[in-house]
């Protein structure tokens, strides 16, 4: 496959300049906003990763220039030594930890190994990695794993080490945003007030207006004032179908009305996740028809304790992956770490704005464990 990426000053240009290169078979990998500075001040851009399979592409290209299309692009083989490294080191560190109720701890199989660090180095990056709201028994495991590993390193680089360690810890899905002549249904859950309606319409318009595929949402949260509202605000400007479910027993049959659709999105209502009985509750509309994939949304902004409860007690969902929202609002993200190493659950998104549908991120390692290394939102 060949991926690269293309930007423009709107969504639309760059998804132009992306179908006038690689044709209308190219796969949008992710999009995001970010912002570039210019002798007249800031300029939003948009940019978009795309990838092709490379009999595709070498049909759609009107002339060779191969040689110049692979220097401008990262292509798949080097996308896949890149990730076999990852997982090379994700299992030398690996066999040194053992989880438990805490956290992890380090099993040093060689104790009379001996290294030359400099200890107080190494104490900087813990307090670093501390103030980054990361978990001790997560960072302990990192640092031992360092120390086991320190003589054969070489010249390695100490920043990149332990960003590579914390990226092997995160794990990440995708979402298959194409036409298989199978429909799929997905669902949103999560507490009140993590822009659950903004991902799916987020989601739904990346679908249609990049994918060309038929949308629907069904909203059962009827429990928020103005949320069916705001949902249908929204599928009216976007032409996309929406219908609403009052009762548990209205669902199979909204469902057979979007036989025809591609995807179905389904927007919950935020329950907190002490109520053990509201989330029961919002549960029996679901348990009505096939749910292929729900992901559990949640807050950035929120702190370790609090999105580890909502992870535990929202397990009543068997959610597949987690969508992490308002990172443009974070000031540290080992939370994001913490969870995912303690859930053992995958992320699938980050959400950096309420623009739709561009402030939303697919979720990769590396672009997260920068986040949580640095406390800033990679450029």
């Amino acid at each position: 496959m060949k991926i690269k990426k293309y930007t423009a000053l709107t969504l639309k240009e760059a998804t132009e300049l992306m179908k006038e290169e690689l044709g209308g078979e190219a796969i949008v990998l992710s999009t995001r906003v970010f912002e570039k500075k210019t002798p007249s001040g800031k300029q939003k851009i948009f940019e978009i990763t795309s990838g092709i399979e490379e009999e595709l592409e070498k049909l759609n290209r009107k002339e060779s220039s191969s040689d110049i299309f692979n220097k401008s692009n990262t292509s798949f083989e080097s996308e896949l030594k890149k990730l076999q490294d990852k997982i090379e080191i994700g299992k030398r560190s690996n066999q040194g930890i053992k989880k438990h109720k805490e956290g992890l701890i380090v099993i040093n199989p060689n104790k009379n190994q001996s290294s030359k660090y400099d200890q107080r180095e190494l104490d900087s990056i813990f307090d670093k990695l501390l103030d980054r709201e990361i978990e001790k028994p997560i960072i302990s495991s990192i640092l031992n794993q360092f120390k086991q590993t320190y003589d054969f390193m070489g010249n390695t680089d100490f920043e990149d080490y332990f960003l590579t360690s914390i990226s092997s810890l995160i794990s990440t899905s995708n979402f298959e945003i194409t036409k298989k002549g199978k429909q799929k249904t997905v669902c949103l859950v999560g507490p009140t007030g993590v822009g659950k309606t903004t991902c799916i319409a987020k989601l739904a318009a990346i679908s249609k207006i990049l994918h060309n595929l038929d949308i629907g949402i069904i909203s059962i949260d009827t429990y928020r004032l103005g949320a069916i509202d705001q949902l249908r605000i929204f599928s009216e400007v976007s032409n996309i179908d929406m219908l609403v479910a009052y009762e548990p027993s209205e669902m199979p049959g909204l469902v057979k009305k979007f036989k025809g659709k591609d995807i179905i999105f389904i927007d919950t209502a935020g329950r907190g996740q002490k109520n053990i009985s509201d989330l029961k509750k919002a549960k029996q509309f679901l348990d009505t028809i096939k749910i292929d994939e729900t992901y559990l949304t949640l807050s950035a902004t929120s702190s370790t304790k609090n999105l580890e409860d909502v992870a535990k007690k929202f397990k009543l969902f068997d959610y597949n992956s987690m969508i992490f929202t308002k990172i443009d609002e974070g000031v540290a993200f080992g939370n994001i770490l913490n969870v995912v190493v303690n859930s053992n659950k995958p992320v699938i998104y980050l959400t950096n704005g309420q623009m739709i549908p561009d402030d939303i991120i697919s979720a990769d390692s590396e672009f997260i464990a920068k986040m949580v290394y640095t406390g800033k939102i990679p450029a």
